[in-house]
C-alpha cells in the first residue's frame, strides 16, 4: 500500500536519478574510470566498466520511468553490494582515507535499502 503516489513517485526519482547520473558521467569520463577500476584492483575493468554503464543508465531509467522499475531496483540493488564491497572497503583505507570510504560505504547500504523497498512495493499507479 502506498500513502502517497506522488511521495512514492518523486523518491523513485530522486533515487533513479543517482544512478542514471553517474552513469552519464561515466560515460563522459571513462577512460578515466576505466583507470580508477584497474587502480583498485577490478579485474576487466573495461568490461566492468560499460557493465556498470548498462545498469546505471538502463536500469536507472527502467527506474525512473517506472517501466520494470521493481525487477530494475533489484538489479541495481545486487549491482550496489558488489560496487560498496569492491570500491568502498573502509576495513582497510590507509587512517586518511578510512572516514570518507566508511561514508560512501554507509551510503550505498542506505541505497541498498531504499532500492530494496521500491523493490517490495508493487504500486497501483
Amino acid at each position: 500500500m502506498i500513502i502517497s503516489p506522488f511521495a512514492y513517485r518523486f523518491g523513485r526519482l530522486l533515487l533513479a536519478s543517482l544512478f542514471v547520473i553517474s552513469g552519464i558521467f561515466k560515460i563522459i569520463g571513462f577512460t578515466g574510470t576505466v583507470g580508477y577500476m584497474s587502480s583498485i584492483g577490478v579485474p576487466f575493468a573495461t568490461l566492468a566498466v560499460i557493465a556498470t554503464i548498462f545498469v546505471e543508465v538502463g536500469a536507472g531509467l527502467a527506474l525512473l520511468s517506472n517501466r520494470l522499475a521493481r525487477p530494475a531496483a533489484l538489479l541495481i540493488a545486487f549491482f550496489t553490494v558488489i560496487a560498496t564491497l569492491t570500491a568502498h572497503r573502509f576495513w582497510s583505507a590507509d587512517p586518511a582515507a578510512m572516514q570518507g570510504q566508511l561514508t560512501q560505504f554507509l551510503k550505498n547500504i542506505a541505497l541498498i535499502g531504499s532500492l530494496l523497498m521500491v523493490w517490495a512495493v508493487e504500486p497501483k499507479e
